[in-house]
């Protein structure tokens, strides 16, 4: 279920302005608030609380709210400020930051934040830091030897591994995802990733032309490429989760 019922004087005026600042004292139509199958919302004192789960693996379930369409994208060269924790280890995605809403190889931006985590063989298993197809690990969840591979692969050529890792090593290990943190991303040439003040992740740019909306969203899936996919996609791999997870915010700036 999607609804983009959008407060049109509200986006006029944060066009205008060039920032909004949300700190959910309310539901506000400035958002597009997505659900999909098990998945919902709650509002208290404040915090918003995205939740995904109990769901089946072959069902996609997802929270999510964001601030643009295909057609209708507001940022540019922007900074990204939340404070958020995430409550309960679940099997999917989560993430915060920007994203130019394409799914399509060669076309999806994401500048953001990402947990990443599947049952099944996958190489991201992680909190991470996001440009395009450039990771840095943040957190790194377990071993994982296909993670040490893709890197390596990744030094070696980036048409064979697709993606390039700049650095194999979590630039904060002994981060506890589920207290509050305060993330800031600020995209210019170089985009700059900020923990509660501390550079987490510095990764070139190298779109000029992109726009992207702000989204923030918790689900059950990781992404994969099938080779000879005939819609050029990333595809969603979904995850059975026994329980309820939670990503909550106290506040979204974008400036």
């Amino acid at each position: 279920m999607m609804c983009a019922l959008w407060d049109l004087k509200l986006r006029e005026k944060v066009l205008k302005e060039g920032k909004i600042k949300d700190d959910f004292k309310e539901k506000s139509q400035y958002w597009n608030w997505r659900i999909d199958n098990y998945a919902g919302f709650s509002l208290s004192n404040s915090i918003l609380q995205m939740y995904m789960g109990p769901t089946e693996a072959l069902y996609y379930s997802n929270a999510e709210i964001s601030d643009g369409l295909f057609d209708d994208l507001l940022w540019s060269f922007k900074n990204f400020e939340a404070k958020i924790r995430l409550k309960g280890d679940h099997y999917g995605s989560a993430g915060w930051g920007f994203w130019n809403h394409s799914m399509i190889l060669d076309k999806s931006m994401p500048i953001w934040f990402i947990y990443l985590k599947s049952r099944g063989t996958y190489p991201f298993q992680g909190f991470f830091a996001q440009v395009g197809t450039t990771f840095q690990p943040i957190k790194i969840f377990k071993k994982n030897y296909q993670f040490t591979m893709a890197y390596l692969l990744s030094k070696l050529s980036r048409k064979l591994s697709k993606v390039k890792i700049i650095s194999k090593y979590p630039s904060m290990q002994d981060i506890n995802l589920e207290e509050w943190h305060l993330y800031k991303i600020e995209w210019k040439k170089i985009i700059n990733f900020y923990i509660d003040g501390k550079e987490v992740a510095s990764i070139p740019f190298e779109t000029i032309e992109t726009k992207a909306r702000a989204d923030v969203w918790i689900d059950n899936a990781v992404f994969k490429i099938e080779k000879g996919d005939p819609g050029k996609v990333y595809r969603h791999a979904t995850q059975e989760n026994r329980n309820r997870a939670f990503l909550e915010i106290e506040y979204i700036e974008i400036f």
